[in-house]
């Protein structure tokens, strides 16, 4: 009976790694929101590169420069 319950609660379905995959992938997104929050029109531009061009690793750092870059620029 433990072994049937220690391997039924030890079941995954890969979940936990999509979560934080997608966590990762929106990092930039969510430092925009929390340090510009009177720019919206910044953190839609960070979140739009983010979206469309986060999947390549030169977007997702073009989008995570955008979030940390100072406001004046």
């Amino acid at each position: 009976m433990l072994l049937l319950l220690s391997t039924a609660a030890t079941k995954t379905d890969g979940s936990l790694f999509f979560k934080i995959i997608l966590f990762i992938y929106f990092i930039p997104s969510m430092i925009a929101l929390i340090r510009i929050p009177l720019i919206k029109f910044r953190f839609i531009t960070v979140l739009l590169i983010n979206l469309f061009f986060g999947w390549s690793v030169y977007g997702w750092w073009i989008a995570f420069y955008k979030a940390v870059s100072s406001a004046k620029e």
